[in-house]
């Protein structure tokens, strides 16, 4: 009798024991976001929505002078009829971005390029953005990028210099790997 009563007491306890490590190894996720359950801009690009109209990966790529700025990104219309999209960028004038009934523009085809001019918003910073559709306006931060990376320097209004970038040369790394 006392073996039978050890072993069931002992069979309580292992199982309390794994339950108790379950729970502790996975009540994280009871009292914390889910990093999978946030929204964000998986690129350079923002992503805000205006009514209808959804931005997506936006930014402006402009050239070293910093005085022309050219929209790449999608703005997609989920509503039943046409829109416009108003945007406009620091003091520079505003531009407008026609996209059709449950369709989308995408800003970097040709048919579809779309450059504001006198941005003077250097790369790396971000402009202060007005969205506006159908009497709707969001504010946004859209960050300003240029030619540095290859896969922007086809969008720098008036083409890429090389000589823009000379300056950045890579740091060589130590003997120690940092």
């Amino acid at each position: 009798m006392i073996t039978a009563r050890m072993t069931v007491g002992r069979r309580v306890a292992a199982s309390l024991a794994v339950a108790a490590l379950a729970f502790g190894v996975t009540s994280c996720g009871a009292i914390n976001q889910q990093a999978t359950d946030i929204d964000y801009a998986a690129s350079d690009g923002i992503n805000v929505d205006v009514a209808d109209a959804e931005v997506r990966n936006l930014m402006f790529v402009t050239n070293a002078e910093a005085t022309d700025a050219r929209l790449i990104g999608t703005v997609v219309n989920d509503g039943k009829s046409d829109l416009s999209l108003q945007i406009k960028a620091g003091n520079a004038s505003p531009v407008t971005v026609k996209v059709a009934a449950e369709g989308q523009t995408k800003l970097e085809d040709e048919k579809n390029k779309t450059v504001i001019s006198d941005l003077g918003i250097m790369a790396g910073q971000h402009a202060d953005t007005k969205f506006t559709v159908s009497g709707t306006t969001v504010d946004f931060s859209v960050p300003v990028v240029d030619g540095t990376l290859a896969e922007y320097r086809d969008f720098v209004p008036g083409g890429y210099e090389a000589s823009t970038n000379e300056h950045l040369v890579p740091s060589p790394k130590s003997e120690s790997g940092h």
